[in-house]
């Protein structure tokens, strides 16, 4: 092999070698440049993510502690008109708006989606009444009643339920002095499993009547009109879950813990979503778990 040979396979080398090194470094700059023009793209759309739900959570400040119930609306319902603005408001956010919006009200839960644990946790509410006994267990053809508070009576207003019940513990001292003759069924549960569930009261001949028996049949709920059933349910599922959870709960991870703000239910709809948030603290982590 003669010297020009040898000289043209080396230029022929070396010209292979700049040509794929050329080619290599023009791929890279374009791989940087699209990466910088991503970078920006994303950076653009996180800015403009973040206002969209500043202005989201000023143009709703007014409602702004019935998020932990837009929540519940988002994942329940979200496809329907709400009675309450902030609710159908928030329905419209895409899921990564909801949880900036959640972020930056402060909240660490983010939206969740499933249908399947409401009703887990309405059978984990079922065991407990069972097991405490609550009284008859009302909760059936899929908690119908406790549903239908939304899907029928959403729009009706709520005034809460009256202070009707005789306490247990009628010789209370404290309630002696205040001169209460009559209890919220909330403070009736209350007393039922302090003083009957926890046995802190000796009961020789007669025992208390369970809650859900006693507005069942003092309220004569087999014969009244629908909406006064739905009401009671309502309350008594929210408070016995909300009792068993102060008393036998388990701590729960910040971000699965739905938070409890200064909102007041003022129609069935917020009544309902009140209630599902504390079946939702109550039993959500277990049945997930299940």
């Amino acid at each position: 092999m003669s010297l020009a040979d040898i000289i043209q396979i080396i230029i022929g080398v070396l010209s292979l070698v700049a040509t794929i090194a050329v080619s290599f470094l023009i791929y890279w700059l374009q791989s940087r440049h699209e990466k910088e023009i991503q970078k920006l793209q994303c950076e653009k759309e996180r800015i403009a993510l973040q206002e969209k739900a500043r202005l989201f959570l000023i143009d709703n400040q007014e409602e702004r502690d019935y998020l932990p119930w837009c929540i519940i609306a988002a994942n329940l319902h979200p496809l329907e008109k709400h009675t309450r603005k902030i609710y159908s408001e928030y329905c419209r956010c895409s899921e990564e708006l909801q949880n900036e919006i959640l972020n930056q009200a402060g909240y660490k839960i983010k939206q969740f989606t499933g249908k399947y644990w409401l009703q887990g946790c309405i059978d984990k509410l079922q065991q407990d009444i069972e097991k405490y006994n609550l009284g008859r267990d009302y909760l059936y053809d899929g908690a119908k009643y406790f549903h239908r508070s939304y899907d029928r009576y959403r729009e009706l207003e709520w005034n809460g339920t009256p202070n009707i019940f005789e306490p247990i513990n009628k010789e209370n001292r404290l309630m002696m002095i205040l001169n209460v003759a009559q209890i919220s069924i909330g403070e009736y549960i209350d007393e039922y499993f302090y003083y009957f569930v926890d046995k802190k009261m000796d009961f020789d001949k007669e025992t208390p009547i369970p809650p859900i028996d006693y507005v069942w049949e003092y309220q004569s709920l087999a014969h009244t009109r629908e909406e006064t059933v739905c009401m009671w349910m309502m309350e008594l599922v929210e408070n016995i879950a909300t009792i068993i959870n102060n008393k036998f709960g388990e701590d729960v991870d910040c971000q699965f813990f739905l938070e409890y703000t200064d909102a007041q239910a003022e129609t069935y709809e917020d009544k309902y979503y009140e209630t599902v948030q504390a079946l939702y603290n109550a039993y959500y982590t277990s049945v997930v778990a299940s």
